[in-house]
């Protein structure tokens, strides 16, 4: 009996190498946004901290004087600015995490072609042994059955 091989072996390797390469570059950028995702809570938390610096001070009673406050309000507007600037850098991020998952379906799509035609070929090999198995079954029987009607002679 001759041994199935897959004559696209080689091409289904590649794609499954493809594949996997895709896999990895997403979830390198899923990983990117969560990182940027993470830099923005903590500039919305660096701010409220400072808001609420303020407002303590305020509230105690505290003089600040204009340099202070000047200060104070900079810090805010670097933060709100910082922080805008990495959700401009989220929505990009995600973006590219959208356009690297058609990416990667489409290795998946490619990967499973192959694979399918690997099985639908492993099958027709599958059902050819089994036909010439049975033709030579047959011609066992044949032969057996022809000799004895000789001998019957």
């Amino acid at each position: 009996m001759k041994k199935f091989k897959f004559n696209l072996q080689t091409v289904h390797d590649v794609r499954e190498i493809h594949k996997e390469k895709e896999q990895l570059a997403l979830a390198e950028l899923q990983t990117e946004a969560k990182i940027i995702s993470e830099r923005i809570v903590q500039f919305e938390n660096m701010r409220a901290s400072a808001i609420d610096n303020y407002k303590r001070k305020m509230k105690a009673g505290d003089t600040i004087s204009v340099f202070e406050l000047e200060l104070i309000t900079d810090h805010i507007a670097d933060l709100d600015r910082q922080r805008m600037q990495a959700r401009e850098e989220l929505v990009e991020k995600n973006q590219e995490c959208a356009e690297q998952q058609k990416k990667l379906a489409a290795a998946y799509r490619e990967a499973k072609v192959t694979d399918r035609l690997r099985e639908n070929q492993k099958a027709s090999h599958q059902l050819e042994l089994t036909r010439k198995e049975q033709n030579s079954l047959d011609e066992i029987v044949i032969a057996k059955h022809a000799r004895q009607m000789t001998r019957a002679k």
